[in-house]
């Protein structure tokens, strides 16, 4: 059932209530006048008593957006993680004439408040913008942050979680000023695994490449081209994501660039990068266009390793399996997936909204003006924590789902 028809669905009961309600009313004040019979009161209450928890029933079914959202201030491209103890950790960055500074902050009480903003440090070519920005994970032990800038290198800091103690930057990429589109993604694996990949241009183009970290990002392994793109590289400014399951396996979605197609592809590996399947396009229709989408979109994998993307062709937003056709969302771009108990939540900008796609995939609302949404579970498992910029801020909003 699409928002539109649950929309018309609520007002139609709505006035039915208040129908009722006044037909009621007016029962009990003017009973005489009409001349109603005991069996047309005892309708009337009933239709009432009927009608109420159907209303009740389709408002309880919307994902609700709370009144309260929380100005972080001044900057752009956040990204959010939360921890095991529930402490929300967010990065982002603030244009300072020519130069670009790295805040973080974190909340202790589910993102109702936050610590004053922490300057991480001065990157003056930062990528800031279009999906370039900070990236943020929490391990078991650490908060772990990359930053690219145009210079072509990338950085990673720690966080140890239990003495709030950043490391100094120490760089990811093993060649110098070839990471330029500043472009990359991040995810946690188990206990201090950490996966990064960019685009790199070692090779000529733009590849996908990567590296893993096994102490929470303090050091790194050598950078290993996971996809050499058959047509000069791959989409040169799309950024790619990377997500673990639960198993330990890791999925990377990139934008390929073949035979003029912009089509997004999964590739996957069970051995923390060591080795990669065949990548594997997604959905089966093709994004012709001669040039970059600059949406790089967004994956997640379930409990028993179900992996769903959601990604944006031409003006419109899609979520796919691996395998299966792409089902259409609707018009939007930088689309986001969060995956919950209920299934994957999604979230996308609109026209300056952004729009939160329900669990169960039947209910679509906006939760208010805004772009480049991110998203993250809080520990109850029943709220999620959305950041996104308005008007050059950082808003959070929280979502009970």
């Amino acid at each position: 059932m699409s928002i539109v028809t649950v929309n018309n669905h609520i007002k139609l009961v709505k006035i039915k209530v208040m129908h009722l309600t006044i037909y009621i009313t007016n029962v009990v004040k003017n009973g005489s006048i009409f001349k109603l019979s005991t069996m047309n009161i005892f309708l009337a209450k009933l239709g009432l008593l009927i009608a109420l928890p159907i209303f009740l029933a389709f408002q309880a079914d919307l994902p609700r957006p709370a009144d309260a959202e929380y100005n972080l201030g001044t900057g752009s491209q956040p990204e959010i993680a939360i921890d095991q103890s529930g402490t929300v950790r967010i990065v982002y960055g603030v244009k300072n004439g020519d130069h670009r500074d790295l805040y973080f902050v974190s909340s202790n009480d589910g993102g109702k408040s936050f610590s004053k903003p922490d300057l991480l440090g001065n990157f003056s070519k930062m990528g800031l913008g279009m999906g370039r920005g900070p990236q943020i994970v929490t391990t078991a032990e650490y908060t772990v942050v990359t930053v690219g800038d145009h210079n072509g290198d990338l950085f990673s800091m720690r966080l140890t979680n239990a003495d709030n103690q950043w490391s100094a930057p120490v760089k990811v990429t093993d060649t110098d000023s070839t990471a330029k589109e500043a472009l990359s993604g991040l995810s946690a694996g188990k206990g201090n695994d950490v996966y990064t990949v960019w685009l790199d241009s070692r090779l000529g183009n733009n590849n996908l490449y990567g590296s893993l970290s096994r102490d929470g990002g303090l050091t790194w392994e050598k950078n290993q081209l996971i996809y050499q793109g058959e047509q000069k590289g791959i989409c040169d400014c799309c950024k790619p994501t990377v997500s673990f399951d639960q198993s330990g396996s890791m999925h990377v979605m990139f934008r390929n660039k073949l035979d003029g197609a912009r089509n997004m592809y999964l590739i996957s590996s069970k051995d923390n990068g060591k080795h990669f399947s065949t990548a594997q396009k997604l959905g089966t229709g093709d994004f012709m266009i001669d040039g970059c989408p600059m949406d790089g979109g967004d994956l997640a994998a379930d409990e028993n390793g179900k992996v769903t993307t959601v990604w944006r062709r031409q003006l419109e937003v899609y979520v796919a399996e691996p395998g299966k056709p792409e089902i259409k969302l609707g018009a939007g771009r930088t689309p986001v997936i969060l995956q919950t108990g209920k299934g994957p939540a999604i979230a996308w900008q609109k026209d300056g909204a952004i729009q939160f796609r329900s669990p169960n995939g039947q209910k679509t609302v906006s939760i208010g003006n805004g772009q480049y949404p991110k998203l993250a579970m809080m520990v109850d498992k029943k709220t999620s924590l959305c950041v996104f910029e308005r008007d050059g801020q950082i808003l959070v909003k929280p979502i009970v789902l």
